[in-house]
């Protein structure tokens, strides 16, 4: 009889045994698929930090013809207005400061304070905020 009773609660405990194996195996899988999504979230983050330093570095990249004036500076308006939407945008801090360089450094043009005799400094001046900004983004990548 003793027999008969350990062999029947075996038996109703199996189903039982199995249920919380398979609940265990629904956690695992379950933090599993947390892992992913955290690893997708970041990759995601990664993408999106290298696409706005993309817009940025093309945008720290405008020189404009000088030997122009109207259109220096008309070009220099739009790059102002990129400029600031890309501002907006950054969420790095380092990043944004040096977009603000940027900007200021492009509405010099825009305004017409530059011309072609100081052309030349301007660029070069330009040309450190450009690097200031491609600094930036490569310690951004790593």
């Amino acid at each position: 009889m003793r027999a008969r009773t350990r062999i029947a609660v075996a038996v109703l405990a199996l189903p039982l045994l199995t249920g919380l194996a398979s609940c265990g195996e629904i956690q695992e899988a379950q933090q599993g698929l947390q892992d992913a999504n955290q690893q997708l979230q970041g990759a995601q983050q990664t993408l999106d930090s290298a696409q706005a330093c993309l817009r940025a570095i093309n945008a720290a990249n405008f020189v404009p013809n000088f030997a122009d004036p109207q259109k220096a500076q008309a070009d220099a308006q739009a790059k102002v207005a990129e400029l600031e939407q890309l501002t907006s945008a950054t969420a790095d801090e380092t990043l944004k400061q040096n977009l603000l360089d940027v900007q200021e450094s492009v509405q010099q043009v825009a305004d017409g304070k530059v011309d072609i005799e100081a052309g030349a400094e301007w660029t070069s001046a330009q040309l450190d905020k450009y690097q200031a900004v491609t600094t930036t983004c490569s310690r951004l990548a790593e």
